[in-house]
């Protein structure tokens, strides 16, 4: 019997023969992949949000879901996407990634033709308890106070500013959630170092003011405004939109293994992640409100006019990328009673990805018939 407040782990639902399919050892894109497909196997029953509970499980139509073959790597074709960017394990990455990828080309050319980029970290203090509903106004309307007024205009003709990018990221610690902002100042060419000093005295005594007027205690002034020029196109779009690579996100989501002192400093994913470990009804509770503050809120923008400037291609909304399918060959139709059936045994949808991979339309119909589906 499980222990008061917690519930079984959820790798317990896993039928014996199922946990025998799932990767072991090395961190491989089939492992990666069976644990953003388990952690949004929590989400179908836990999240509170019910496009979250809908993706990658309730088919798009009635025709069936295709499983497509492309370069060698397997996906699904067919069904409903959430597109959040906030709190999906599987559409997140991919929306995280192709963010990354337009900063980084655009940034790469704008730096290759003179430009330049410094990237502005912004915190705030916080204590356990607060909630994170009311802290994420905070931060976003503590920039626009940044970029208001005619100290600010001045500021960025003379340093040739013509834009940012802004990012939003949360993270879980002993003082409770700690929302922060990442904006990526593009500008003409390299600031001087009086220039540098000009800027970073403009956002930092803004950027105070209004936290203190918001009632709450200064800025850190070694944490509360950090200013660093980004050398590379690759490092800005980490930034930004962080992916797989590195510290990131992406990594952090799809890493099933607990890390020592991860209890201190946790991205939402890696609480989720620990819920699916150890049952930890104080985890979920955390993923819920986490889910339900950050719902509707914009996580990367770009400043009016930045995209053609930096000819940055138009913008895409999350939910468009996330429900952008990938071309390949159709390798088998999967009727839309037999998707049911295969989604109600955890970790099979992931396998049968792998079936494909490995011995296409015989191993898959091998794989769903030794579990009883169709």
């Amino acid at each position: 019997m499980a222990a008061a407040g917690r519930r079984p782990a959820p790798s317990r639902y896993y039928a014996k023969d199922v946990s025998a399919l799932l990767p072991q050892g090395a961190d491989t894109r089939s492992s990666r992949r069976h644990r953003r497909y388990a952690l949004r196997g929590i989400l179908w029953r836990e999240s509170r949000i019910e496009r979250v509970r809908k993706c990658g499980r309730v088919p798009a139509g009635s025709d069936g879901i295709a499983v497509i073959i492309s370069g060698g790597v397997a996906h699904y074709r067919g069904l409903v996407t959430c597109g959040s960017v906030w709190g999906c394990t599987c559409c997140a990455p991919k929306i995280l990634n192709i963010r990354a990828q337009e900063i980084s080309t655009a940034v790469g050319e704008w730096v290759k033709n003179g430009g330049a980029c410094y990237m502005v970290t912004l915190t705030m203090p916080h204590d356990a308890g607060m909630r994170l509903r009311k802290l994420l106004p905070v931060i976003a309307n503590g920039w626009r106070a940044v970029l208001g007024g005619r100290p600010w205009t001045r500021l960025r003709r003379s340093l040739g500013i013509v834009g940012q990018i802004r990012s939003v990221e949360v993270t879980h610690g002993l003082n409770g959630w700690h929302p922060h902002l990442h904006v990526l100042l593009v500008a003409n060419a390299e600031f001087d170092a009086r220039g540098l000093v000009d800027l970073d005295a403009h956002i930092t005594a803004k950027w105070n003011s209004f936290i203190i007027k918001a009632g709450y205690r200064p800025p850190s002034g070694e944490h509360g405004v950090k200013i660093v020029r980004c050398w590379s196109a690759a490092e800005a779009g980490l930034y930004i939109a962080k992916t797989d690579d590195g510290k990131s996100v992406g990594n952090e989501m799809a890493r099933g293994d607990l890390k020592e002192g991860r209890k201190q400093h946790r991205t939402p994913f890696e609480i989720l992640a620990d819920f699916a470990a150890t049952g930890d009804a104080e985890d979920l509770e955390l993923w819920h409100e986490y889910e339900l503050a950050t719902r509707g809120h914009q996580r990367i923008t770009w400043s009016k006019g930045l995209r053609q400037i930096m000819q940055a291609g138009p913008e895409r909304t999350d939910e468009e990328i996330a429900a952008e399918e990938i071309g390949g060959d159709v390798t088998v139709m999967i009727p839309v009673a037999l998707w049911r059936q295969i989604t109600w045994i955890p970790g099979l949808p992931a396998a049968v990805l792998d079936a494909a991979e490995s011995g296409g339309h015989d191993a898959i119909q091998h794989l769903v018939s030794r579990f009883g589906c169709g």
